[in-house]
């Protein structure tokens, strides 16, 4: 991934906090999504929501790119039911055998990638 600017860290900040309200998250599971420890606190999620840019850290960056990713696939498949993308994170998918937020969450990166190139398939393609 390219070095990002302050200001663009702080836009996507603002972009990847408003996909999690959108998806319903709780505090924990934000955190862990974007790769924080449980040591962060809830101060720091409400300041990236505000615009304070995200670290300079490549792999949460990488974990933002692929939020982005796979809340664009959602908005393809359901796009006429804004609820829809939520509910579709929080079920068990028969694909994955499990909720696919689940996925993402207890496989960390790898599980984003999976869930992004189930919904996307033009992921992976080289």
């Amino acid at each position: 991934m390219t070095q990002m600017s302050e200001q663009d860290r702080g836009d996507l900040a603002i972009l990847v906090m408003g996909i999690f309200e959108d998806w319903r998250l709780d505090p924990e599971e934000q955190l862990e999504l974007i790769g924080r420890d449980h040591t962060a606190s809830q101060r720091e999620l409400t300041r990236w929501r505000h615009g304070t840019p995200l670290p300079d850290d490549e792999q949460m960056l990488e974990r933002a790119r692929h939020i982005l990713g796979i809340h664009e696939a959602l908005q393809v498949v359901f796009p006429r039911n804004p609820r829809q993308p939520a509910f579709w994170l929080r079920n068990r998918n028969p694909y994955f055998g499990t909720a696919p937020l689940a996925v993402m969450i207890d496989d960390g990166l790898a599980g984003m990638d999976w869930v992004w190139r189930h919904l996307d398939c033009t992921q992976g393609w080289r």
